[in-house]
C-alpha cells in the first residue's frame, strides 16, 4: 500500500494519461467513470467513483472534505500531516489505503474485468483501516475508539 501512494504522490503510476504520452493510440479515459480523461488528480479526487468513495470514508470518520485538488491536498497534507499523534496517524492511514483501493478497482476494472460498487470498495477500506488501526498502539485514543470501533492496544 505504500508504494503505491508512493508512487501516486510521484505522479508515476501508469495512469492512462502517461500511457497516451507513449502510445497515441491508448485509451485515456477513466476506466471507474468512463467519462474523463484518466490522470493522478482524476482518478484519486476528481473522478466521481473516487469522490463517492472519499465521501463515505471522510463522513464515516467524521471528518470534512476539504475539496482541493490531488496536487495541492498532497502538498497541504505533507505539511500539515507531520508526527505521530494517532489522528495523523489515521489520517495517514485511511489516505494511504484509500489510495491503493482506488487504484486496486481501477486495475481489477482493466485487467480483470471486474468491477465492485462503491459501497463494496469504500466497506473494503473501513474494514482494512479498522484491521489495521486495531494491530498499531495509539495509547488507547477515545476518538480513534470511537471512530472505527476499535480498542486500540
Amino acid at each position: 500500500m505504500s508504494l503505491v501512494l508512493w508512487m501516486a504522490v510521484r505522479g508515476r503510476l501508469s495512469t492512462r494519461d502517461r500511457i497516451h504520452k507513449y502510445d497515441p493510440r491508448a485509451v485515456t479515459t477513466c476506466v471507474l467513470c468512463n467519462y474523463h480523461l484518466e490522470s493522478h488528480s482524476h482518478l484519486f479526487f476528481e473522478c466521481s467513483f473516487s469522490r463517492a468513495i472519499w465521501t463515505q470514508l471522510l463522513n464515516y470518520c467524521r471528518s470534512p472534505w476539504n475539496g482541493l485538488c490531488w496536487n495541492a491536498f498532497i502538498a497541504w497534507a505533507s505539511s500539515h500531516w507531520r508526527g505521530d499523534n494517532p489522528i495523523i496517524v489515521t489520517k495517514k492511514l485511511y489516505l494511504r489505503v484509500a489510495v491503493y483501493h482506488i487504484w486496486r478497482e481501477r486495475n481489477c476494472r482493466i485487467f480483470e474485468g471486474t468491477k465492485k460498487t462503491i459501497s463494496v470498495v469504500a466497506h473494503s477500506i473501513i474494514d482494512t483501516i479498522r484491521c489495521r488501526l486495531s494491530s498499531i498502539n495509539l495509547k488507547d485514543h477515545p476518538l480513534i475508539d470511537l471512530n472505527w470501533n476499535v480498542n486500540a492496544n
